[in-house]
This record gives structure tokens, C-alpha cells and sequence, in this order.
């Protein structure tokens, strides 16, 4: 659904719900005698003068001597001899838009309604209803000249918008028949009033239970209980939204619904007073509830300014500023400022001027913002005006006083409207993050799509890379060791300088050399034991034809990581040539090879050491040792393969003939 037929849906709704409320609460009036209930719409209507707030238990006069006639407000009807003169019910005396603080000391207006029962009432318990009461003051009960009822709360925010039940069948107060179980023929209604506030009366209700609870329980359910049952649960959802916007403190809308749910909650309070004493001061209690109306609509502008997202910042000043003056203002201050019961309707036509302002204003900023959300709650604030003012007429009693005050149900039509528009936000909120997710849910799946393409790239290349490189060093292998001993040995043949025996001793090296190479292609998986153990299956037998015998010395060794092919064959390559340079020139007839494992020594390396000895002459490389020319070349090898390992080599000599130790570390660093 659009955003324009879901505001205007949602106006219709709220209207149509409004008015079914309102005609719900004034069908209980009727016409005359309804099956066993009697609507009671005249009484009799005097003033008291000299007495005092609280009503006394019996009544204070006698009747046929009834003195101190007062002249009878709102009607003109004849009066009788004794101060008594009949008005139509509802009945209002006039009030007064404002008076002095002097007032609130005065002593108050007493004023007496006289229901005449006519025979013929059921013969079981009666009770009386009254729709509605209103002034500011204490109302008492008679039934046949003793007190029945009295209310017992606040003066000021009593129950003036309860319906009135009470039982007629006794007189001692507790709502049981009388001695005699004779039915009651006279109820008095006694109205204690504030000086200048006047006061209404309603039309009564008299009948049996059966045929007046449903009245009375359908006006006390669309007056009072559905007015206090849905501020509670709003507030409840008030709290959740302050939870809510202090985990999103970006987004103040969720704070500023909270602040509605308050100060409408607040607002509401003295439509739903009982009889029983407030937990607050009188004047305190007003000052809040009254106030709260003006800071609901502070909050509600703040809303809506976040809903159209149109800054006003001028009007929202001057908002503010006229709130917070009224506040000020009405302070309950003894001798300084005016009394808020005294000067309540000027308050009240204060906050409609500010409601008629926020309300033309908003709808101005939503059409400009084409914001249907914003067209929708101002339009409903200002239904607030014509509200406001048949509930100030209301009050005043300047028209029937049965009627029902709007403003509740439009605070919670109102706050309806609110937890809708925060209800879709909260929805395309997480619609949009489920949107978002998706988007990095596709991203992350295009992503790992791409870098596992890329890492099988990777692989095939280093593949490729690993086969060239290990190919080149094969070739660099064979070249500078089978090829060169091999046209060493084709240029001695093609000069005639090889005979049979050093032909046949090139070829035997020849082929050790591709041994050797083919060796340190195995896998070794780090062991240097199994790479040893190759290399004795080698050349163990030409040592044993050239009469050497080969001991073996070796322990377990831990592993070496580094030990690839080309580090293998560079281990290889070095024994090779110790071993051989032995076999030509130590004329050793014995060789021990060993291995040990050495931890680390102060810079030294934790290192594994190849330990070579032979019982030959020894062989120690230096300038003048016999044989150095020679092996000059061999072993500068061996040191350039010892280096590229990073380990070490060493000749020494020894009492029984020569020894090499070649080291080798446990961890190679980058080379």
C-alpha cells in the first residue's frame, strides 16, 4: 500500500474508531422509565448558604421549615415556599474563566439537587447512576435524609469523570435495605463547590442492578478504563523504545516516542482519578497533568520534524519557549503566582492556541517534504482544536454535560499514529539491514569465488615454478658434475692419454654422481638418518673394493625441516667428496661415520654434526699441506654447499689419522 492510502486508512480508522467510542458512551441516555430502570431528568434545586466543605449525616434542614431561599441558577422555574425550585437535569451553574487566589480560601458554594422517587420502582435492592458529576469540591449522597455516600479524594481532581454508582436500599451508609425494608422515596445530592468554579449535575439513573450495570459499566469502560488500560500499555511500549534508542543513539525518533508515551500517560492521569487521595499534592498533581499536555506537544512537534525531516528551528524555539512559560508560570507557589484552579481555563485555551499553531505549521513543512507520514499525524493533532474546544466547553458547562471529553481518545488515537510510524521504521530498519547482509553475503561469495580462483592460479604457478626451478637445478647438476667428468674422460680418450683403468674409474664416478642425484630426489621428510643410510647403500661397495671398512656410528637425530631435494643433494655432494678424497689420498684402511645432536651454546645454534674419521693421514687444509693444490677445488665446493645449508665445516686431525665434521642447523634461516 502507498504511503498516502495507508495515512489516509489510517485517519479513517482512527475517526471511525473515535466516534464509535463517543456514541458508545452517550447511548445510556434514554427517555423516561426503560423496563425497570428510571431516567430521572428534573429535580428540585436549592442553595445553601453558611455551611461548610464537609456534608454533614444527616441533612441539615428540615423541610417544611426550610429557610434562606437562594436563587435557583441555569433554569427559570417557579419556587416553592420552602427555597426549592425545579431545573431540568443535566443542570450547570455557570464558571468563571479565571479568579483570584482569593478564592481557593472562601468558603465554598453549597448547592442541593432533590430526586423524588415516583411508586412503582421494582421491589428488590435500587441503585442510583449517575453518568456524570463535575466541579471542584466534595459531593455527598442522601437517601432519605441520611448520608449514603461522600466523596473521599481529592477537592480539586476527584472522580469527576467516573460514573457515580451507589446503592439506595439502606441509610446507614453500607448500601444495606433499611430496618423496615421499605424502598426509598427522596434522594438528595449535595454539591460543596469552590467559589467562582460552579458545577454540573447529570441526569440520574434509578433502577435495579440488572437493568442499570451495563449503563454503568460501558461508560466506566469508554471514560475511564480504556483510557488507563491503554496508557499503561502504550507506556510499557514507551520503555521499549527507550531501550531501543539508547542502543541507536543516532536515531532520536525512538527517545522522542518514549517522551510521548510519558507525557500522554501523564496528560491522562486526572481523566482516571477514582476516589481515593492522590500520592501527590493537589496543586502539584495539577501542575503536572496540565503541563503535560503542552510538553506532549513539544514532543510531538520534535517528532514530526524528524519524520518530514524539515528543520524549523524558530517555530520550534518559540514552541518551547511558550511551554516552558506556562510551566513556570503555573508553579504551585503560595502568594506569587495565580492558583492553576483558579486561572485552569485560560491555561487550556493557552495550549490550544500553541496546538493550532504546531498543527498548521506541521502540515505546511509535510506538504512542503512531501511526507505523507507527517500529513497524517498533523493532520490528526489537529483534530485537537475542534476537540480542545468542545472539551473547554465541556468543562465550563456551556453544553450537556453527559458529553465526552475528546482529548483522551485523541492522545491515544495520537500515540496510535506514532507507534505505527516508528513501528515501519523499526520494519524498513531491519529490512534494509537484511538488504544490506544480502548485498555482503553476495559480495563475500563473488569475493571467495575470486580469491579461490586466484589461489588456484597461485598453486599452478608455484607448480610451475617449483618444476622449473628443480628442473634447472638438475640440469645445472648434470652439467657441472656427470657432464664435466664426462668430457673430461672424452678428451683423455680422444687424445689417447686415458687407459682402460681411468676410463673405467671416470665412468664409476660418473655414475655415483647420478646416484647421488637420484638419491636426493627421494623424499626425505626431514630425516638425515635415511639420507646417510643412501648414501652408505652407494658407496659401501666401492669402499669395500678399494679395502676400507665402513663403521657406522650414528644416533637418532631430530628432524630438519629444510631438507629439501637440492639441500639433500648438497649434503650429499659434501660427503661425497670427503669420502672420496679419503679413498685417493689418506691410504686409510678404516672410516667411521657418526652423527650427534648438540643443543645450543651461547651463539651457537642448536645444530646435528656428520662426523667423518679415518685412520689415514691426516688432512688439514692449509697453504702448505700436502695434496692442497689438488683438492683446492674440492674443497671450496664443499665450503660453498656447507654455506648455502647454513651450517659449517672443519678438518682436523686426530691420534689415529683424520676427521671432518660437517655441522648442519636445526633451523635454516632465509637464504
Amino acid at each position: 500500500m502507498p504511503p498516502t492510502n495507508r495515512a489516509c486508512w489510517l485517519i479513517k480508522v482512527a475517526a471511525l474508531w473515535l466516534l464509535s467510542a463517543w456514541l458508545a458512551a452517550c447511548s445510556g441516555q434514554g427517555q423516561g422509565q426503560a423496563g425497570a430502570a428510571l431516567h430521572l431528568k428534573q429535580a428540585d434545586f436549592r442553595l445553601q448558604a453558611d455551611a461548610g466543605w464537609e456534608p454533614p449525616p444527616e441533612l441539615p434542614f428540615s423541610e417544611p421549615e426550610a429557610q434562606g431561599t437562594q436563587e435557583a441558577q441555569g433554569a427559570q422555574a417557579p419556587q416553592d415556599p420552602h427555597g426549592w425550585a425545579q431545573v431540568p437535569l443535566p443542570h450547570a451553574r455557570p464558571r468563571s474563566l479565571a479568579e483570584g487566589n482569593a478564592s481557593l480560601q472562601a468558603a465554598p458554594e453549597v448547592a442541593w439537587y432533590r430526586l423524588t422517587l415516583p411508586p412503582g420502582l421494582p421491589e428488590q435492592e435500587l441503585f442510583l447512576y449517575l453518568p456524570r458529576w463535575q466541579t471542584i469540591g466534595i459531593v455527598a449522597v442522601y437517601v432519605d435524609g441520611r448520608i449514603v455516600y461522600r466523596t473521599r479524594g481529592s477537592r480539586v481532581w476527584n472522580s469527576f469523570n467516573r460514573p457515580l454508582w451507589v446503592p439506595l436500599g439502606g441509610s446507614n451508609g453500607n448500601g444495606n435495605r433499611s430496618a423496615g425494608g421499605e424502598l426509598p422515596h427522596t434522594v438528595w445530592v449535595r454539591m460543596a463547590s469552590q467559589q467562582g468554579v460552579g458545577g454540573a449535575l447529570s441526569s440520574a439513573w434509578v433502577g435495579a442492578e440488572d437493568a442499570l450495570l451495563w449503563r454503568y459499566n460501558l461508560r466506566r469502560f469508554v471514560q475511564t478504563d480504556l483510557i488507563s488500560h491503554a496508557s499503561a500499555a502504550f507506556l510499557v511500549i514507551g520503555l521499549f523504545a527507550l531501550a531501543v534508542g539508547l542502543v541507536r543513539r543516532r536515531e532520536p525518533i525512538y527517545l522522542l516516542f518514549f517522551a510521548v508515551a510519558v507525557t500522554c500517560g501523564l496528560r491522562n492521569l486526572h481523566y482516571v482519578v477514582d476516589d481515593r487521595p492522590l500520592p501527590v499534592p493537589d496543586d502539584w498533581f495539577g501542575w503536572l497533568t496540565v503541563n503535560a499536555l503542552g510538553w506532549a506537544m513539544v514532543a510531538a512537534f520534535a517528532f514530526a520534524l524528524r519524520v518530514h525531516r524539515k528543520r524549523m528551528p524558530r517555530l520550534a524555539l518559540g514552541i518551547v519557549t511558550l511551554v516552558g512559560l506556562c510551566t513556570v508560570l503555573t508553579l504551585p507557589v503560595p502568594h506569587l503566582l495565580p492558583h492553576l484552579n483558579a486561572i485552569l481555563p485560560l491555561v487550556y485555551i493557552a495550549i490550544a492556541v500553541l496546538t493550532a499553531v504546531v498543527a498548521i505549521s506541521g502540515l505546511w513543512a509535510s506538504w512542503q517534504a512531501r511526507s505523507g507520514e507527517g500529513m497524517v499525524l498533523f493532520a490528526w493533532i489537529s483534530l485537537n482544536i475542534p476537540a480542545g474546544v468542545h472539551d473547554l466547553l465541556l468543562q465550563n458547562y456551556r453544553i450537556n454535560i453527559e458529553r465526552v471529553y475528546l482529548a483522551p481518545y485523541l492522545s491515544i488515537g495520537l500515540f496510535a499514529i506514532f507507534l505505527a510510524i516508528v513501528y515501519r521504521r523499526y520494519v524498513g530498519a531491519i529490512h534494509a539491514v537484511e538488504l544490506v547482509n544480502a548485498g555482503l553475503e553476495n559480495q563475500l561469495a563473488a569475493r571467495e569465488r575470486e580469491l579461490t580462483a586466484s589461489h588456484e592460479q597461485l598453486r599452478t604457478l608455484e607448480r610451475e615454478q617449483t618444476l622449473a626451478a628443480e628442473r634447472q637445478r638438475m640440469m645445472q647438476d648434470m652439467h657441472d658434475g656427470i657432464g664435466s667428468s664426462l668430457m673430461s674422460a672424452l678428451r683423455m680418450v680422444e687424445r689417447g692419454q686415458a687407459s682402460t683403468a681411468d676410463t673405467a674409474l671416470v665412468l664409476k664416478d660418473c655414475i655415483d654422481d647420478l646416484k647421488l642425484a637420484i638419491d636426493s630426489l627421494s623424499p626425505a621428510d626431514a630425516d638425515l638418518l635415511a639420507l646417510l643410510a643412501a648414501l652408505r647403500f652407494r658407496l659401501a661397495p666401492r669402499l669395500k673394493a678399494a679395502g676400507i671398512t665402513l663403521t657406522w656410528s650414528v644416533q637418532d637425530l631430530p628432524p630438519l625441516p629444510w631438507l629439501d631435494p637440492q639441500a639433500a643433494l648438497h649434503v650429499l655432494r659434501i660427503l661425497q667428496e670427503v669420502l672420496t678424497n679419503i679413498l685417493k689420498h689418506s691410504q686409510a684402511t678404516a672410516i667411521d661415520l657418526a652423527t650427534e645432536a648438540r643443543p645450543a651454546e651461547g651463539a651457537q645454534p642448536a645444530c646435528v654434526v656428520v662426523r667423518i674419521r679415518d685412520n689415514g693421514s691426516a688432512f688439514v687444509p692449509t697453504a702448505n699441506a700436502p695434496h692442497a693444490a689438488k683438492a683446492g677445488l674440492g674443497l671450496a665446493n664443499v665450503r660453498y654447499r656447507a654455506e648455502a645449508l647454513g651450517g659449517y665445516c672443519q678438518w682436523a686431525a686426530w691420534e689415529g689419522g683424520g676427521e671432518f665434521r660437517l655441522g648442519l642447523p636445526l633451523v635454516r634461516g632465509r637464504s
